[in-house]
């Protein structure tokens, strides 16, 4: 398999460019950085009172003042003045440790983590530091000690299952990797960090796999059907239909291609070529919700409403989220003149997708019908405000588009 058809295939199956994994030790000095703001965070007052006054206090007011300005020898420096003056004060060794860690000094640090944790086994993040400093040896096994320690401690402190899979990734233990991304993701799903770090994991393993493949054999029914799909998802229909039909005249069980080619013909506007090959594809599965919807939706658009809303209701029983499906449904009996059966189906679409103009405009045309004016105006106007901020948002994408063109053309000029 050639580089260019495995870069095509690469791209489909993503749609992404690869990224070059960062070094270990790259990520581990920007990590680091970050955490001189942390050192730059008061002492907690309750484990300073436990042995000390003011001249504890000083000691770090003197310490933050250096690592405020990078002076993180001068800091160095001290924190053991404060280490000899208080040998059992876990918060002084805590903070010499990190400073030696963002000097990459990473033995030392571990040394004075270690003697934290003889004086506090619990201490807050001391052991986390500790499993750092030992990924940044590249002692991976310790490392991963480290972190789980932490989180038998504290389970939700996120940063020890971030670097779990880094250690975990660089042990290619891909799997071992991907649930601590999963156990971030639980705990918050909005966090775009591990998110991108998924793509980014599974990117690199997909074109991993992809190249195997095409090494094992360039011309296999695997490879073609990845090539379809790749075409496929950039939008060229015509081009993933050629593909997949060269596979079916080779292969015509090969599981799943009459359902790509009929999506291929649906996407492409081909409602005849698309219901053939989507009829085919829920004899192998009648139940397959996309396939009903792709027919379904095409039996509406030739008003054969009694047709599609069987075909609607499977859908709705696989998959009770299918917004689409709803709309479809609603818009069925709506025609049909059912009014009141029209009315659940359509609210539960607005409720899945409360932004969707055209739920709304379906709406409002129902309420008028059933005379209910002031339901008919809410939702007549919350279609037309849509429809403006839609608008509005084209336009802003246009002129960026158009100025950033004109930057680069400037550019070339330059």
């Amino acid at each position: 398999m050639s580089e260019t058809e495995i870069e095509i295939v690469s791209c489909s199956v993503l749609s992404l460019a690869v990224f070059r994994l960062k070094s270990q030790l790259t990520e581990l000095r920007l990590w680091i950085a970050s955490f001189c703001l942390f050192l730059l965070s008061p002492c907690p007052a309750s484990i300073l009172a436990q042995t000390t006054g003011p001249n504890l206090e000083e000691y770090f007011r003197r310490a933050k003042d250096l690592e405020l300005r990078e002076d993180y020898s001068g800091a160095e420096k001290i924190y053991l003045e404060a280490a000899t003056t208080y040998p059992q004060q876990p918060e002084v060794l805590k903070r010499l440790g990190l400073v030696y860690q963002t000097e990459l000094k990473f033995a030392e640090s571990i040394d004075t983590f270690q003697r934290v944790l003889k004086v506090a086994p619990l201490y807050p993040e001391v052991n986390f530091f500790l499993g750092l400093s030992f990924f940044g040896l590249n002692q991976f096994e310790k490392a991963i000690e480290g972190f789980n320690k932490e989180l038998e401690i504290n389970p939700k402190y996120r940063r020890a299952n971030y670097y779990l899979a880094l250690v975990y990734r660089s042990l290619n233990r891909i799997g071992d990797a991907l649930r601590q991304y999963e156990i971030l993701l639980q705990q918050d799903s909005t966090d775009k960090e591990a998110l991108y770090q998924v793509v980014r994991l599974l990117k690199s393993a997909t074109v991993t796999a992809i190249k195997q493949l095409g090494d094992l054999d360039p011309d296999s029914d695997f490879v073609l059907m990845l090539k379809a799909e790749g075409y496929a998802d950039e939008e060229k229909y015509g081009e993933a239909i050629e593909k997949y039909q060269e596979l079916l005249a080779r292969n015509p069980n090969f599981p799943g291609l009459h359902f790509a080619i009929g999506q291929a013909y649906y996407k492409n506007i081909d409602y005849p070529n698309a219901e053939k090959e989507l009829r085919l594809a829920l004899k192998e599965d009648p139940n397959l919700p996309i396939a009903n919807y792709y027919v379904a939706d095409m039996l509406v658009k030739a008003h054969k409403i009694e047709e599609a809303i069987p075909l609607l209701e499977i859908v709705l029983a696989a998959n009770p989220q299918f917004m689409m499906a709803y709309f479809q449904l609603g818009k069925s009996y709506a025609a049909q003149g059912k009014l009141t059966e029209a009315l659940k189906p359509l609210l539960k679409a607005v409720e899945l997708e409360p932004k969707d103009k055209m739920v709304h405009y379906q709406l409002a045309q129902l309420y008028a019908r059933l005379k209910e004016p002031d339901k008919q105006r809410y939702h007549l106007e919350l279609f037309q405000k849509l429809n403006v901020q839609e608008r509005d948002t084209k336009n802003k994408q246009k002129r960026l588009s158009l100025e950033k063109a004109l930057e680069k053309e400037k550019s070339r000029a330059n």
